[in-house]
């Protein structure tokens, strides 16, 4: 798909090509010409669908790095189109005007991850009501301190349990009833015998 897409976004600099199949390739581009890029194969080469923006927080390199998964109307091309933009407040333009379906995808990465969206009509709570933390879905974001600090309530309940714990207690116990089985089942033969 790449060998026959290359050729017609000259103009673009592309900084990382994969050619996985016939079907699905993977382009990086500078943040500067995502939108040009992303609008191009909308309108010119029939990317009609945008069927998710992924992010993956690389915090060592400071930078998120957002792909949208964009996909012809037939199916018969997959294309992934990522591009880095920093962890320290940078904006995001929307694609709300090239697909309207990236409004549910922009809210997720508002509130996940933190990226300000200028122009998108409602980046309000969508799932985590009256949020006040650090984003949960940021590396830095402590998700067992979070739990500790917030949930006290669940301390000494029978269902708060270290699950490695209760794993072995159960095969233990399932051994032990095992054993005895076998050994009543041991003293039966000996005695029909």
């Amino acid at each position: 798909m790449l060998d026959a897409l290359l050729p017609h976004l000259h103009g673009f600099d592309i900084l990382d090509q994969t050619q996985r199949n016939a079907r699905k390739a993977l382009l990086r581009v500078p943040r500067g010409q995502l939108f040009s890029l992303l609008g191009l194969l909308k309108q010119s080469h029939g990317f009609v669908t945008l069927t998710g923006i992924a992010c993956t927080d690389w915090i060592e390199d400071e930078v998120f790095r957002l792909t949208y998964l964009l996909e012809t109307a037939g199916g018969d091309a997959l294309l992934g189109v990522q591009t880095d933009i920093g962890r320290a407040g940078d904006a995001l333009e929307t694609a709300i005007p090239l697909w309207p379906q990236a409004e549910i995808f922009e809210r997720e990465l508002h509130e996940m991850f933190g990226i300000p969206i200028p122009g998108h009509p409602s980046l309000g709570d969508f799932m985590l009501e009256g949020w006040t933390h650090t984003p949960p879905m940021r590396r830095e974001f402590d998700t067992l301190k979070f739990v500790q600090e917030t949930y006290e309530m669940r301390t000494g309940r029978e269902d708060n349990q270290d699950v490695r714990e209760a794993i072995r207690r159960r095969k233990a116990a399932k051994k032990e009833a095992a054993a005895k089985a076998g050994s009543k089942g041991g003293s039966k033969g000996g005695e029909t015998a």
